[in-house]
């Protein structure tokens, strides 16, 4: 696996998940639980992660702050 980049679009505080913009188009869903260095989503925060399509739906993980 190697890694993406692209930026926070929306997070929901609520339900701790949101959607992420790829550098290379589309948008891919991520929960906070995912989130592997300190901080709390952003939109406009700029994320490094893994794109994971081992379920039924494709979702980023470990995810850091760049």
């Amino acid at each position: 696996m190697h890694s993406e980049t692209g930026i926070i679009r929306s997070f929901n505080p609520v339900n701790n998940t949101g959607l992420i913009t790829c550098d290379l188009g589309g948008d891919i869903s991520f929960t906070a639980a995912n989130i592997m260095t300190k901080g709390q989503p952003a939109s406009g925060s700029l994320v490094e992660f893994i794109m994971d399509d081992s379920s039924n739906k494709l979702q980023a993980v470990k995810i850091r702050f760049i």
